[in-house]
């Protein structure tokens, strides 16, 4: 055989052997998962100087988790995938607390609050005054929060919002809330108050398009002096008493009315939000509902409505008598303000003595462990631990997004 015909032969032989390799190759369809074998990975990326992390949660990079962490001389806020790998961290200065994703009619925005030099409401502990910076996807900032003059709220003597919560609805509509000095006149004689005596009012704003539509005020409620469980000296007026201490406020999906949790009344009550009357009780001295003794809480945070507002869940953090903590789901009935359902699950990891966030996805608990100093993702039927992050730094909340 000629030299030319056995490159042709060669030639032929070769065409065929790539498409019968062709032929057979498994294209995966974007409906089937490739084998686990190939699924593409990618490295782990932390900030050594701010947290660790023991354990993952996948192999492949998904979703978000988003938190804020202070050294001494940074603030920092970061967008991590599932795993804990940083996504985006971005320093932002000192005191940045509360970082949280909204989607507004199909926009990305995020939201984080950033004290004015560590202000704390006339020096109280766990005060914290500042404003909320919304930002588009980039974290540009788009608006800033304040407090608005409204009712007794005089701007001029303080536009600063406090770090505990805050629910953006659209933009330029969003739930804001703060502690503000006020000086009231209507606590019971039964508890001796002090002439002159001072509070921390709690002050809950509802601002659309630069008007203020709803404002609460907690002072205005004499019900709630004689059952708080802490700071509430009212017969010495050399303090400014933070007596109730509100932590969180959501949106009950049902009728749009407020969940609000007030630490120092070991108290989530609901609140309307046409006419400001409170719809009901649950926890404290004062509960509108029938506790068992393993359904009592103290100290409780980031109270939110799931499963289509069927269940109250949020984080009974305990107290230094009772240093342990744990995760509470209440189905309630609220018409006959009976409790329907219960579920308790104690957190098998360090006291969270105040701060801190739990989110719920199916068999999984997502922890944001506040004072604790640490996240976890723990499957609460197995108790396995998908993801553990120690953070080097206190986060008032740690949040995880699809």
């Amino acid at each position: 055989m000629s030299d030319i015909k056995k490159l042709l032969l060669s030639v032929v032989i070769l065409f065929v052997i790539i498409a019968g390799c062709k032929k057979n190759e498994v294209v995966p369809s974007n409906n089937v998962t490739p084998p686990s074998n190939i699924i593409p990975t990618t490295p782990v990326v932390t900030d050594n100087a701010f947290y660790s992390i023991s354990g993952s949660d996948s192999a492949q990079p998904k979703g978000q988790i988003l938190f804020a962490l202070n050294s001494k001389t940074q603030g920092e806020l970061f967008i991590t995938d599932e795993r804990g790998s940083i996504i985006t961290e971005k320093a932002v200065g000192t005191d940045v607390e509360n970082f949280q994703k909204w989607n507004i009619n199909g926009v990305t925005r995020y939201t984080y609050f950033r004290s004015v030099g560590y202000q704390l409401l006339d020096s109280i502990p766990g005060t914290e005054l500042g404003y909320e910076y919304i930002c588009d996807s980039n974290l540009n900032i788009l608006d800033t929060v304040k407090l608005l003059s409204n009712g007794i709220i005089n701007s001029t003597q303080q536009d600063e919002v406090d770090v505990h919560e805050f629910v953006l609805l659209g933009d330029h509509h969003y739930i804001c809330e703060t502690y503000y000095s006020e000086k009231p006149n209507n606590i019971p004689s039964s508890l001796n108050p002090a002439p002159g005596v001072k509070v921390a009012a709690c002050i809950i704003q509802e601002v659309n398009n630069g008007s203020v539509v709803f404002q609460w005020d907690a002072s205005q409620f004499p019900e709630f002096y004689a059952s708080s469980q802490e700071n509430n000296n009212f017969n010495s007026a050399k303090l400014t008493h933070d007596y109730l201490h509100l932590n969180s406020i959501c949106v009950d999906s049902t009728d749009n009315n407020l969940i609000v949790s007030f630490r120092n009344l070991d108290e989530i009550i609901k609140i309307n939000r046409q006419s400001g009357t409170i719809m009901w009780r649950l926890g404290g001295a004062n509960s509108d509902f029938s506790q068992a003794p393993n359904q009592l809480f103290l100290r409780q945070h980031y109270a939110r409505v799931i499963e289509g507002g069927k269940t109250l869940i949020f984080i009974d953090n305990g107290d230094s008598a009772r240093p342990s903590s744990r995760i509470l789901e209440y189905q309630l009935d609220q018409n006959a303000k009976t409790i329907s359902g219960f579920k308790s699950y104690q957190v098998p990891d360090k006291f969270i003595q105040f701060a801190g966030s739990v989110q719920k996805v199916g068999d999984y608990y997502f922890i944001g462990a506040g004072a604790g100093d640490y996240v976890l993702k723990i499957n609460y039927v197995t108790n396995q631990v998908l993801l553990r992050l120690t953070l080097f730094y206190p986060s008032y909340r740690t949040l995880q997004y699809e």
